[in-house]
C-alpha cells in the first residue's frame, strides 16, 4: 500500500497481545531461533526453578461467612406461633355454646383441623387471635375422644395427635361468635 499524500498522519496499530505465532511455535517445538530474537524469548536453565505461590500469604484476605441456622420448634412453640396476643386466665374459665366447632392445630403438618361441632358448657385456658385469620379464639383443653361429647375422632386424626406429641390432654380452640357466652 502507498502512504497517503495529503499529509495527514497515519495511526500504526497496537502491538499484538502475544507474539508472533511462529515464533512461539518454534520455541516450544525446539526449533533453532534467528540470535536476533533469542534475547526476546528467555529460555529455561537447569538452574532455575519455578517458584510457587504461597496461596496463605496473599493479600486477599479470607472471608468465613456463618448463616444461624433457626432451631426447630417444639409442636407446642409452632402452635403458640399461630396465637396472637395470647392472654392467659389466672383460673380455667367456664364458658357455655349454643354450637360451637371445636378445632386443633395439628403443629407437625401445619394445618388447623376441625375435630367436631358441640354444645354446652366447656372451660377456657387463654384468649388469643389467631394469626392469619384475626379472629379472636379462647384455647380450651381437651381430653382426646372424652370431652364435649365428641367421643368418636377418626383413628387416621388420633394418630396425627400422637405424632404431633399430644396423648390424653390437648390444647385445641373455639372462635369467639356471637353463640359463645361466659357463664
Amino acid at each position: 500500500m502507498e502512504a497517503l499524500q495529503n499529509g495527514q498522519v497515519t495511526r500504526s496499530l497496537p502491538p499484538p497481545a502475544i507474539p508472533a505465532p511462529t515464533v512461539r511455535a518454534a520455541a516450544v517445538a525446539g526449533v533453532p531461533i534467528p540470535t536476533e530474537m533469542t534475547a526476546a524469548i528467555p529460555t529455561p536453565t537447569s538452574q532455575e526453578t519455578p517458584t510457587p505461590v504461597d496461596v496463605q500469604t496473599s493479600s486477599i484476605p479470607e472471608t468465613t461467612f456463618v448463616l444461624s441456622t433457626p432451631l426447630p420448634l417444639s409442636s407446642e412453640q409452632r402452635w403458640r406461633t399461630q396465637q396472637i396476643s395470647r392472654t392467659i386466665f389466672d383460673h380455667n374459665r367456664s364458658y357455655a355454646t349454643a354450637s360451637s366447632e371445636l378445632w386443633w392445630y395439628d403443629p407437625v403438618n401445619q394445618q388447623h383441623v376441625i375435630l367436631g361441632t358441640f354444645t354446652g358448657n366447656f372451660l377456657a385456658q387463654a384468649q388469643f387471635t389467631l394469626r392469619g385469620q384475626g379472629v379472636e379464639a379462647l384455647e380450651v383443653p381437651y381430653n382426646v375422644n372424652v370431652s364435649y361429647g365428641l367421643t368418636a375422632l377418626s383413628p387416621a386424626l388420633v394418630a396425627r395427635v400422637r405424632a404431633a406429641g399430644g396423648k390424653d390432654w390437648i390444647e385445641t380452640y373455639v372462635f369467639i361468635t356471637p353463640n359463645v357466652a361466659p357463664r
